[in-house]
C-alpha cells in the first residue's frame, strides 16, 4: 500500500510535491513542443463516454438517490470532469493523448509539458429532458472545444440519453448542455499560458465561434449590470416596494393562498473537511466535487422547503474565484432567494431558486474566504403550487431576491430557445 510521508492536514501550503511519484519524466521532445502550440480543428479535442445505466443495474444503484431518482449531482461531477478531458487533449500534444487511458496519463503528460487547466467557471447548465425512475436510459457525455482566448477556451458539454432502454436499438435524446471556461496556467509560475488557436473552418465552426464570442460578450454586460454593481431598475424596485407594503404594512402571512416565509428561515448549512482523495492534477479539491457537493445540500434545502424533492432545471454562472486546498474545511450555506407561481404551457411548473455559497477555512487560522457562489433552479414535478413562497426582510436579501428573479426569467428564455431550436 502506498503511503503518505507528510501531513495533509495544511490548508496553507500542501506539499503536493512528494505525493508524486518519484521518476524522473522524460522530457519534451522538440516535435512535442511545437505540438503544443499547433493550432487545432474543434474535433480534435472532441472527447466523449457512455454511462450505461439503464443496461447495467449495478452501475445504476450507484446513481440512485433516496427517493428513487437520479443523484443528479454526480452527473454534474461528470460534466465537470469531461470538461477538463476535452481541455486537456486541446492543450497537450496529440500523440500523448491518443494513447492516453486514464487520468494518470494527464497527469504525466501535463507534467512533461509544465502546464495544468483549471476551470474559471461554468457559465450554464440547462436541463432540457426527464430523467427519474421511471424513465432509466443509457447516457452519453460528450464535449469539445468551440472558442480560445489568449490562456483561457470555451468548452460545451452535452449529456444525451438513450431513446430506448438500450443505447443499442435506438437514437439519442439531449438531456441537459453547457458550458465551462477553462484556463490554462504554467505549472512553475502560475501564471496564464497560451493555448492553442482554434482553427474555424467550415460554417457550422464559424457558428459555434460566434455564439462563444457572443457568450463571452453577454457575460460582461451582464456583470456590468449585475446588483452588486449598479442599482435594480425601476420596474424591479417597484416589485418590492408593492411587495414590501403587502407583507409589512398589512401584515399578511399569506400571498395568493401560499404561506410566506422569510429567506432567512431556509438558511441551511453544512461543514465539511476535504482530503487528499478529493484533489485534482494540479493538487486542490476538484471542481466537480464542490458541485455535487453544493447541489446534494441545494437538493435537500429545496425538499425541506417543498415537502417534496424536486426536480434539477438549471445551474447558472459558476465563478471559482479561489481553489480549495485540500486540508481545508468547506462551509456552504444555501437557501431559498425566490420562488414562482405554476402557469399553463410548457415548462409552467412551479419553480424555486438557491442560491449557495461556498466558503473556505483554513484549520490553523481560522479564516474564511468565500471560495464560490452557486446558483440552482429546481422545479416541482407537477402543475401544483409550492405553498410556500419566500420574501426578503434585509436588503441584501431584497437584491438576491431580484437576482433569483432575473435567472428564472433567462432560464425560462434558454429553455423556450432550446425547444425551437428543436421544433425547427
Amino acid at each position: 500500500m502506498r503511503t503518505f510521508a507528510s501531513p495533509w492536514l495544511s490548508s496553507k501550503n500542501p506539499d503536493l510535491g512528494s505525493q508524486r511519484d518519484t521518476h524522473d519524466l522524460p522530457q519534451l521532445s522538440e516535435e512535442e513542443r511545437k505540438e503544443l502550440q499547433r493550432p487545432k480543428h474543434m474535433s480534435e479535442s472532441y472527447t466523449t463516454f457512455d454511462l450505461p445505466l439503464a443496461s447495467d443495474r449495478a452501475l445504476l444503484d450507484g446513481y440512485i438517490n433516496t427517493s428513487g431518482g437520479f443523484r443528479m449531482g454526480k452527473l454534474l461531477e461528470h460534466l465537470d470532469s469531461l470538461a477538463g478531458a476535452v481541455a486537456y487533449r486541446h492543450c497537450l500534444p496529440s500523440p500523448t493523448i491518443q494513447s492516453a487511458e486514464t487520468g494518470t496519463s494527464f497527469h504525466k503528460a501535463s507534467e512533461r509539458a509544465g502546464l495544468y487547466l483549471a476551470t474559471a467557471s461554468a457559465d450554464r447548465l440547462d436541463m432540457f429532458g426527464r430523467l427519474n425512475r421511471d424513465n432509466v436510459r443509457d447516457l452519453r457525455f460528450s464535449g469539445f472545444v468551440t472558442w480560445t482566448g489568449t490562456s483561457s477556451m470555451e468548452v460545451v458539454v452535452k449529456m444525451q440519453g438513450s431513446t430506448t432502454p438500450s443505447s443499442s436499438e435506438g437514437g439519442w435524446q439531449t438531456l441537459m448542455l453547457g458550458r465551462f471556461a477553462m484556463v490554462c496556467r504554467d505549472a512553475i509560475t502560475h501564471k496564464a499560458r497560451p493555448v492553442p488557436r482554434l482553427i474555424v473552418e467550415t460554417e457550422e465552426e464559424k457558428a459555434l465561434w460566434k455564439l462563444g464570442e457572443d457568450h463571452r460578450r453577454r457575460q460582461k454586460e451582464s456583470s456590468l449590470m449585475a446588483l452588486d454593481k449598479v442599482p435594480p431598475s425601476s420596474e424591479e424596485a417597484k416589485e418590492l416596494h408593492d411587495l414590501m407594503l403587502q407583507v409589512v404594512d398589512r401584515k399578511v402571512d399569506e400571498i395568493e393562498g401560499e404561506k410566506i416565509v422569510p429567506i432567512r428561515d431556509t438558511e441551511l448549512e453544512s461543514v465539511q473537511l476535504m482530503f487528499p482523495q478529493d484533489r485534482n492534477l494540479h493538487g486542490k479539491v476538484f471542481g466537480g466535487i464542490l458541485m455535487r457537493l453544493a447541489f446534494e445540500l441545494c437538493f435537500t434545502n429545496t425538499a425541506i422547503f417543498a415537502s417534496k424533492p424536486l426536480r434539477f432545471l438549471a445551474l447558472d454562472s459558476i465563478t471559482f474565484r479561489l481553489p480549495v486546498p485540500i486540508g481545508a474545511v468547506l462551509r456552504l450555506t444555501s437557501k431559498v432567494v425566490k420562488t414562482t407561481r405554476p402557469h399553463q404551457g410548457e415548462g409552467g411548473e412551479a419553480k424555486v431558486h438557491v442560491v449557495v455559497r461556498a466558503e473556505v477555512e483554513e484549520v490553523e487560522t481560522g479564516l474564511r474566504r468565500e471560495t464560490n457562489t452557486f446558483y440552482f433552479t429546481m422545479a416541482k414535478e407537477d402543475h401544483e403550487p409550492l405553498g410556500r413562497t419566500v420574501v426578503p426582510s434585509t436588503y441584501a436579501e431584497a437584491m438576491s431576491y431580484l437576482e433569483g428573479k432575473r435567472r428564472l426569467e433567462l432560464g425560462d428564455e434558454m429553455r423556450r430557445l432550446y425547444q425551437g431550436s428543436e421544433q425547427a
